[in-house]
C-alpha cells in the first residue's frame, strides 16, 4: 500500500497543476488573460490651413536723385490719425550729407514725415522753392544709418492720391565739410611725398562728395602745383575753382615796392625788399595780397593794360602794367618756373581779360 501511495502524491499534485495552467493559458478567444487587442492605427488628423495674414512687404529703398512715384491707398497704405494714410520708404544717409526732398501730389495735403531706428522723429522744414530740408541744428541726420521716409496725408473716399517723391543730395553740411576740410589741411605737409599723395587723394574725394565749395579746389591746385609739380593738373582744379565761385591761387614773391629784381649785395639777383604772398584770379578780377590775406592790389580787366613775362637762365617773372593805380605790378610765381609762369598768364588772360590766345 505504500508503494501504490507514493506516485499517487506524486502523480495528483503535476496533473492538478496541469489543468489548472490550461484553464488559465486559454480563453474564448485564445488570447493570454488580461490583455487587449493591439488597436488599428488611425489616420492622422488633418492640420488646418494657417489663417495668419501675410506678411507686409518690405519698404523699397530710395536712392539719391532717382524719381519715385506712389500713392495713397486706403485699401493698402498704412494707417496713422483717422482719416490719415501714409507709404513708407527706406533712406540710407550719413550725418553730413545735405539733403532735400522734393514732393509733388495734386492733393495741398500731403506731407512728409521722417522717422530714426528708435521711432523718433527728425525735423523738417520748407526751403523757398517748397522743397523739404532737414532742420537739426548741424542741417543733416542726427546720424548715419537708416531711416524711414513717410508721405502721409488724408485719402477721402476710396480714391487714390498719387504722389512723386525724389530725395536730392546737395553735397555736405557745412558743418561736415569744414571738418574733413580741416583735417585735411592739418595733415598737409608739402615735402613729404606720401602726405602729398594721400592729401590729393582725400582733396579729390571731397570734391566729388561736394563739388560747390571752392576751398577743394582751390588747395589741391596748390598741392598739384607746389607738392605734384605739375602746372597742367593745377590748371584743370583751378579752372573747377573759378566756376564754383571761388579762386585760382598761386603763390608769389615780390618786392614791397613791386619793382622789379636786381643786383644785390650779395651779387645774387632778386628782390631788394623781398616780400611773399598770394595772387587769387577770379573772373574778371585779379587780387595781390601778403600771406595773412590783406589785399595789396585789385584790378580787373578794363584796369589792366599789359600782361607780360619775363624769362631768365634762373627767374620767370610777371609783369603787370595797370592803367589805375598807374603803376606797374612785377613778382615771381612760386615756383619761379616758366611752366607756372605760363599757367599764371593764361589764367589771368582768360578769366580776369576775357582774352584767349
Amino acid at each position: 500500500m505504500k508503494r501504490q501511495l507514493i506516485p499517487l502524491i506524486i502523480i495528483l499534485p503535476v496533473m492538478s497543476l496541469f489543468f489548472s495552467l490550461k484553464i488559465y493559458a486559454q480563453s474564448g478567444t485564445g488570447e493570454l488573460p488580461g490583455s487587449k487587442p493591439t488597436p488599428a492605427p488611425k489616420p492622422a488628423p488633418r492640420v488646418p490651413r494657417s489663417t495668419a495674414p501675410a506678411a507686409a512687404p518690405a519698404p523699397s529703398t530710395l536712392t539719391f536723385g532717382e524719381e519715385r512715384k506712389g500713392k495713397l491707398d486706403p485699401k493698402t497704405s498704412g494707417k496713422g490719425a483717422p482719416g490719415s494714410f501714409f507709404e513708407e520708404l527706406v533712406l540710407n544717409a550719413k550725418s553730413d550729407d545735405l539733403i532735400t526732398f522734393h514732393l509733388e501730389s495734386g492733393n495741398q495735403f500731403i506731407g512728409l514725415q521722417i522717422l530714426d531706428k528708435d521711432n523718433a522723429e527728425v525735423a523738417l522744414a520748407k526751403d523757398p522753392s517748397g522743397d523739404f530740408k532737414i532742420n537739426t541744428s548741424t542741417g543733416g541726420m542726427p546720424a548715419d544709418g537708416e531711416y524711414r521716409v513717410r508721405v502721409t496725408g488724408p485719402v477721402s473716399g476710396k480714391n487714390a492720391v498719387p504722389y512723386t517723391l525724389k530725395v536730392n543730395r546737395r553735397g555736405l553740411t557745412a558743418i561736415g565739410y569744414a571738418e574733413r576740410f580741416q583735417k585735411i589741411y592739418a595733415n598737409y605737409r608739402e615735402s613729404d611725398p606720401a602726405s602729398v599723395q594721400e592729401t590729393v587723394t582725400k582733396l579729390e574725394e571731397l570734391g566729388k562728395d561736394d563739388a560747390s565749395r571752392p576751398t577743394t579746389f582751390e588747395m589741391l591746385g596748390l598741392v598739384y602745383l607746389y607738392g605734384s609739380k605739375s602746372a597742367e593738373k593745377a590748371e584743370q582744379v583751378m579752372e573747377q575753382a573759378i566756376k564754383a565761385n571761388g579762386a585760382a591761387v598761386v603763390k608769389i614773391s615780390f618786392d614791397g615796392q613791386w619793382r622789379k629784381m636786381s643786383k644785390l649785395r650779395s651779387g645774387n639777383f632778386g628782390f631788394e625788399d623781398a616780400r611773399v604772398g598770394w595772387l587769387r584770379i577770379r573772373p574778371g578780377q585779379l587780387t595781390l595780397t601778403d600771406l595773412s590775406n590783406k589785399t595789396l592790389a585789385s584790378l580787373n580787366g578794363q584796369q589792366i593794360k599789359e600782361l607780360s613775362k619775363s624769362v631768365t637762365s634762373a627767374y620767370n617773372l610777371v609783369s603787370i602794367i595797370a592803367d589805375n593805380p598807374r603803376k606797374p605790378f612785377v613778382f615771381a610765381p612760386g615756383s619761379m618756373q616758366l611752366a607756372e609762369a605760363d599757367l599764371v598768364i593764361k589764367l589771368i588772360q582768360n578769366h580776369v581779360m576775357g582774352k584767349t590766345n
